[in-house]
C-alpha cells in the first residue's frame, strides 16, 4: 500500500509539470531530467546524479537488466535489481543513479514506474 502511495504521488507531480521538458515543479534543476543522448554526449556532467528518464524497453537479458529507449532513439542499459524488474515492451519512468563506465553508460534503477503514452490528446 505504501507503494501504490508513492507512486501515486510521483505521479501526481509528474502530471503537474512545466511544459519544458518535463520539469517538475519544485523538483531538481532540469539536468536531472536529460533524454538519452543527453547522457551519451555529457556523461561527465551526469556522473553519479540522480536522472529521470521515459521511455520503452527494447531488450531484456534478464528481468532485472534491460535496454531502455526515448525519443533520442540511443539504447541505454538500466540496472534493476530482484524487486525492480522490467520486460520488452513495457513503457517505464526510470529514476535512479547514472554512471559512466568503460564498457558503457548505465543507470542503476531506484524506482521504475509503469507508465503509457496515450495517442489522441492533444494539441498540435
Amino acid at each position: 500500500m505504501l507503494r501504490t502511495g508513492r507512486i501515486l504521488i510521483l505521479l501526481v507531480a509528474l502530471t503537474a509539470a512545466s511544459t519544458s521538458r518535463g520539469q517538475i515543479a519544485d523538483a531538481p534543476q532540469a539536468d536531472a531530467y536529460p533524454i538519452i543522448a543527453e547522457l551519451f554526449a555529457d556523461p561527465a556532467r551526469y556522473e553519479g546524479r540522480r536522472v529521470m528518464i521515459y521511455g520503452l524497453v527494447i531488450e531484456s537479458d534478464s528481468s532485472s537488466t534491460f535496454l531502455l529507449q526515448d525519443v533520442s532513439q540511443r539504447p541505454l542499459k538500466i540496472l534493476g535489481s530482484e524487486r525492480l524488474k522490467a520486460t520488452v515492451g513495457d513503457q517505464l519512468i526510470v529514476f535512479g543513479s547514472f554512471h559512466s563506465a568503460s564498457d558503457g553508460p548505465y543507470v542503476s534503477a531506484i524506482a521504475l514506474i509503469p507508465t503509457q503514452v496515450v495517442a489522441g490528446g492533444g494539441c498540435c
